[in-house]
């Protein structure tokens, strides 16, 4: 038997820590999109390429791959640029090679003065969009990941 009797908590895998989400929650404004949704309910329109028990289809949530998310949303007759504010939680070990195509998909999702809210640890440069806000959740366990936020302001581009 250990000594120090360690205690395991166990919680479904595939969304926020309760901290992550409430602190999230409040920055979402209009109507949005969550892609990579997991079990999250946040967001009007959540898409993940996995089903969770708690997703229903019928409460917004649709079955699709991130990196054909124009195609995923049309089929569910929602047009590109529909979006206030669209939340992003990827993979964070997504190859180098394929970033850009998620990030140019959910940037193309957001209408001109939405947001991405964008929970990684890498951040991308995108074209029409500036970095506005940047948050690091920190916590007091020792060699643990840190939650980082950036929230993102889609412009128009000048021709």
């Amino acid at each position: 038997m250990n000594p120090k009797n360690p205690r395991l908590k166990y919680k479904k895998i595939w969304q926020f820590p309760q901290d992550t989400h409430d602190f999230i929650k409040p920055l979402i404004t209009g109507r949005s999109l969550h892609v990579c949704a997991g079990n999250s309910l946040l967001c009007d329109v959540r898409v993940d390429i996995e089903k969770q028990d708690i997703q229903d289809t019928k409460d917004g949530f649709i079955l699709g791959d991130m990196f054909e998310l124009n195609d995923v949303l049309k089929k569910k007759g929602i047009k590109p640029q529909s979006f206030d504010t669209v939340l992003c939680d990827p993979v964070w070990n997504l190859g180098y090679h394929v970033r850009h195509k998620l990030i140019y998909n959910l940037r193309d999702q957001i209408k001109i003065g939405g947001k991405l809210i964008w929970n990684c640890l890498w951040f991308p440069s995108i074209k029409t969009m500036k970095l506005q806000d940047m948050y690091v959740g920190m916590n007091n366990m020792a060699w643990r990941n840190v939650s980082l936020i950036a929230i993102y302001k889609k412009f128009q581009a000048q021709l």
